[in-house]
Parts: C-alpha cells; structure tokens; sequence
C-alpha cells in the first residue's frame, strides 16, 4: 500500500496527498501489531479491446485495439486488534491508434481500523483511487478504453465511538477528508463530526431521539460550513400517546456562493402515537424563529415501521430554508426478492457537478469550480430476484441538483437491468442493459442547455479455466444521442481478457 500510494502521489505532484498517506501508514503500521493473520493474493491480468468508433465520432470513425495490463493485489490482516484490507491495481494502457496516449492508472481500496477499547472505539482511515468520467457533459461514460478519465482520489482518518446498552444507545465519529483529482476539480480538505442517539429497551419514563452533523470542507481559501440537528425527548406514559419536544436547527455558513439563510431553527410540542410496538409515528407543531423569515410555523411528521426482521421503513416529512423536505428508507426481503428504496436531500459544496457554457454557444458545458451551495435530491429503487441459476437485478436512480446561487437544474436519471446466468460451476453468463438520461439546465424557458441519452447493451462470458486460471469475452455496444449534434455518436467493442492470481 506503501508503494501504491507514494505511486500516486508522483503522479499527482501534490505534497498534501503526500503527507496523508503518510499519516495513514504511521498511524496503522508503527504499532506494535498483536499476533495476527495475514492474506496476500497478487494477480496478473491481459485485456485486449477493439473498438470501432475509439475517438467517439459520428463521422469518420477510428478503430483501435486497446490493451490493458493489470497488476492486482488485494490483501487483509486480521488480528485482535487491528484490521486491515487492501485491493489495489496498477494497469499499463497502449493504443494501437496513437501511442502518445499511453499512460499508466491506478485503483485502490483500502481500509484499515484499530481498537482502542474494546469494539466501542476505533481509529479508522480509508483510501481510494479511482478513475471517473473527466466531464459528464461530454461523455459520462468516459472509460480507460476512450482515455477521457481523470483520477481522484479520496482520503480519511478518523475516530468512531459505538455505545449500545439497555439504557442507550451512542454512534458518533469525527473524520479528517482529503479529495484531490488531477484537474484540481472537486477538491477539498476538511471535518466531519457526527452523532446519533436513541434511549435504551430498559429505560421506561424518558425516551429521546438526537441526530447531528457538521461538514467543514475547504479549497483554494473558499470555505463550506453547514450543520443539521435534530432532538425529540419526551415521557413514556402507559398510553400509546407520548408528548415530546422538537427542536431543530441547520445552519450553512462560509464564503460560497448561493441563496440561503443564517440560520433555521424551529422547536415545537409534538404527539407520539405507539400503534404498535413496530409502529410509532411522531407529529409535531413547530414554530420558527421570526428573525429568520425564511417560513412559516409548520407540521412535522415520521414514521418508523418495523413489521418485521425483513421489512422496515422509515419515512420522515419537515421544513427546511429550501421549502419542504422529505427522507424515505425502505427494505424489503424474502426468500427469492430482495427491494431497497430510498430518498434523501442533501446540501453540497466542492463537487464535480458545476457547468457553465462558454460566451453562451450551443457547445458542451465546461467543468469549472464547484463554488457553491448545491441541493441535491436522490432516489434510488434497487431489487433483486434471486432464483435456483439465473438472478435479476434492477437499479433505478435520479438525482436532482440545483444550484442555490443560479437555481440551474440538472436532472441525473440511470437505469440498470441486470442478469446473470450461472452456466456451470466454472462458466456464467452476465447480460446487462443501461438506459441515461443527462438534462442540464432543465427548467430553461429556451429549452435545456444540454439533453443526453445513453443506451448500452453488454453481454460478457466469464469462465474458471482451472483453480487460478480465469477469462472472459465480453462485447458491448452503445448508443448515445445529444442535443448536441457533434457529441451524438455509437460505438462497438469486444474483450477478450486472461488474469492469473498467484
């Protein structure tokens, strides 16, 4: 992990990347290590691809093999007191169309904790290379094969405290995060501290429920600050109706762009109806500070349904400065289905999602600093049926992004149906079926800035030639169509691949 790291950081010529690698070594690799087991499986791998449009031209298409050589290794370490895990890879690209575009990539995965006392409280770091689309504007799919990536990197050090007894219940962590990408995009460096806490089964007179979070991220001395706190306490009494207070507070500060208020606090009596002891629902009347202005006195709700050990649902509706807010967890299993669903919003600073058009011509976007205040929306529906030799996968997911300084929407839709075929114990087939959507600027009275679809159908052969020995075929076809004539485009590819783990 050593190597890969001081590797990357060369490449990114960053002293900052430098010195936290550094500080996840020393922290997890100058202790004096208890007696332990360690894994160690290195592998070497071949890929060759050929694909006919390699430069993604709607005209005048360029055919080129690609090949890709991987080095991989994963590892882990388990001991009474320290854990560690590790899979990372180093792939030398050559393109047969034009070798200045040779180069070397990494991929890393790593997390590592160590206990300081007992299982309630650990030391934990996490470290993460991976290589994305470099501009989602103009190709979301970007991939080593087309050379249109850029690698980030993400870091972490932090503490976790984990209390969980009949009287309460205590999850908090404070972590120290690093982003750095090699365009400079998306960086940032700051804190994250939070905290949950519920009472226990065997408290009987007092229940309360606390959430809290604080994110602190900075970047080229433009800073980013918000917090959420959320608190009910109330009596227990022998009725299924229990009165509580409500209080909540968000506050976003910093030098960042975007329309938002100092601060929303609001506190209000609440009713808690306990239907059943898997079912409790909590509604309140809250009331906001007048000085904010930002709206007015409203209900809150929430539901928290556990019917039993395979299904749950958690479901909440409140206010905040950006009008009403909602939150929906959902999970559902039986013996051959298995569904997720979930919905959340977020506010966001420092990320890779901010465009802006160049002299307003009807030209991709550009991919510029990301500084401002952004509400994102997600929904995400994922089910899986399982079956004796054949599972089905379906991921459904859409995010909406608006920019709290320009109100610009951008809609993110992506879509993905999954098969896989076990053929024999050595040989499966895995078919999959991708449909996106990109809509920048949606809400624009012109029309959208920039309207995208990717359709994409994949068919691979995954094969155990003996116990180390494993290979692939694989082939792939994808049809994009832009709004943007110059970016619509198709492209073919087949794979073939050899890897060998030692």
């Amino acid at each position: 992990m050593v190597i890969m790291g001081m590797a990357t950081a060369e490449k990114t010529s960053n002293t900052r990347l430098n010195a936290s690698y550094l500080a996840i070594v020393s922290v997890f690799f100058s202790v004096e290590l208890v007696a332990g087991e360690w894994q160690f499986q290195p592998s070497l791998g071949l890929t060759e691809t050929l694909t006919d449009n390699i430069e993604l031209n709607q005209i005048d298409q360029q055919s080129s093999l690609v090949s890709q050589f991987i080095i991989g290794a994963d590892a882990n370490y388990t001991s009474n007191k320290l854990n560690v895990n590790f899979s990372g890879t180093e792939t030398l690209v050559d393109y047969s169309h034009q070798s200045e575009l040779n180069d070397d990539y990494q991929t890393l995965q790593a997390y590592a904790d160590y206990k300081l006392w007992q299982d309630n409280l650990k030391l934990t770091a996490n470290s993460a290379i991976k290589n994305i689309a470099k501009n989602d504007s103009k190709n979301s799919l970007g991939n080593l094969i087309t050379a249109d990536t850029v690698q980030q990197t993400i870091n972490s050090v932090g503490l976790q405290l984990n209390l969980n007894n009949s009287e309460y219940i205590l999850l908090s962590g404070l972590s120290y995060n690093l982003t750095e990408t090699d365009d400079n995009i998306g960086d940032s460096e700051g804190y994250t501290a939070t905290i949950n806490s519920r009472n226990g089964n065997a408290v009987s007179d007092l229940f309360w429920q606390l959430d809290g979070q604080f994110i602190q991220r900075e970047n080229n001395n433009q800073t980013s600050e918000n917090y959420q706190i959320e608190a009910k306490i109330g009596a227990i009494t022998t009725f299924k109706l229990n009165p509580f207070i409500r209080i909540y507070d968000e506050k976003i500060t910093g030098t960042l762009v975007g329309a938002r208020p100092n601060a929303v606090p609001s506190w209000g009596p609440g009713l808690r109806y306990q239907v059943t002891k898997e079912l409790i629902i909590d509604v309140s009347y809250n009331y906001v500070n007048d000085e904010s202005q930002v709206s007015d006195d409203y209900l809150a709700a929430s539901v928290d349904w556990q019917p039993t050990s395979r299904t749950s649902l958690k479901a909440s509706y409140s206010k905040r400065f950006f009008g009403d807010s909602y939150s929906v967890d959902f999970s559902h299993r039986n013996k051959r289905l298995n569904n997720i669903l979930t919905y959340q919003e977020t506010i966001e600073s420092f990320s890779r999602n901010n465009f802006q058009l160049i002299d307003n011509q009807q030209t991709p976007p550009e991919l510029v600093e990301d500084n401002e205040f952004s509400l994102n929306k997600r929904l995400a529906w994922q089910s899986q049926l399982s079956l004796v030799r054949t599972n089905f996968t379906l991921m459904v997911s859409n995010r909406n992004r608006e920019s709290l300084s320009t109100g610009i929407i951008d809609n993110y839709l992506n879509s993905r149906l999954t098969m896989t075929r076990r053929l024999s114990v050595k040989s499966d087939l895995v078919i999959y079926l991708d449909y996106s959507k990109n809509t920048f600027d949606k809400d624009s009275p012109s029309g959208p800035r920039q309207d995208d679809t990717y359709k994409v159908i994949s068919t691979s052969y995954n094969k155990k030639l003996a116990s180390s020995l494993s290979a692939f075929i694989a082939v792939q076809y994808v049809d994009r169509q832009s709004s943007i004539v110059d970016l619509t485009y198709n492209e073919g590819r087949v794979s073939i691949n050899l890897t060998k783990d030692f």
